[in-house]
């Protein structure tokens, strides 16, 4: 069940989650890999591909809202 709240947390996501991973890019390639950088890459880019999906949904689900009218 989608709520504004949701939505605006996707946002937000969007929003920030990319500069977290150009941060942490930069943080490796100033001291090297080490396991903390990674793994907040990782989980950054997985939470920015699930809130484009959740909003690529929540865009779909409207339209045909809209449509049925």
């Amino acid at each position: 069940m989608k709520s504004k709240l949701g939505t605006v947390l996707d946002i937000f996501i969007l929003l920030v989650g990319p500069w977290i991973i150009y941060t942490r890019v930069l943080e490796i390639l100033e001291n090297g890999a080490s396991i903390y950088p990674v793994i907040s890459i990782i989980i950054i880019t997985l939470a920015v591909l699930f809130s484009v999906y959740n909003l690529y949904l929540a865009i779909s689900a409207r339209q045909q809202g809209n449509t049925k009218k």
